[in-house]
């Protein structure tokens, strides 16, 4: 079988960093107990090369069959993602990242980003669903 991870990238809303941390990291563990769900992490881009608070969701599976099992089971509630109103087909907003967003933003410039995830919580930046290839772990993690 091969180990699946799914990686979703969010910016929260100006001023809600902490409670979007929480609210992610509660919602992890809130999926305990699906077939074939091993976890996932939450992490928080430090070297302020993307737009303020930027959060990376990371949800590993054991296989590709576990992960698309998930989906149907969350797809109708309020969730980081899918988005809070279900009619919404608007893609991700990834490109924030690139055209300057982040320069206008440091200049005082809104954050000009739809909150449409999480209960509006969280702009959905960018997703990508991964099948491992290929995994290295060092001696030293090994034998932890």
């Amino acid at each position: 079988m091969t180990k699946r991870r799914d990686l979703f990238i969010f910016v929260p809303e100006t001023g809600k960093a902490e409670q979007a941390q929480a609210y992610l990291g509660e919602w992890l563990r809130s999926l305990d107990g699906h077939p074939g769900y091993l976890g996932g992490s939450v992490l928080k881009e430090v070297a302020n090369e993307l737009l303020p608070d930027t959060l990376v969701l990371v949800l590993e599976f054991e296989s590709t069959e576990a992960a698309r099992a998930l989906w149907p089971k969350i797809e109708n509630t309020v969730n980081p993602l899918y988005p809070d109103d279900k009619s919404d087909k608007s893609p991700d907003q990834g490109t924030a990242f690139f055209d300057g967003t982040k320069q206008a933003v440091a200049a005082g410039g809104p954050l000009p980003l739809k909150f449409t995830r999480g209960n509006g919580l969280l702009a959905r930046m960018l997703h990508i669903h991964a099948a491992e290839v290929d995994e290295f772990a060092t001696a030293a993690t090994a034998t932890v």
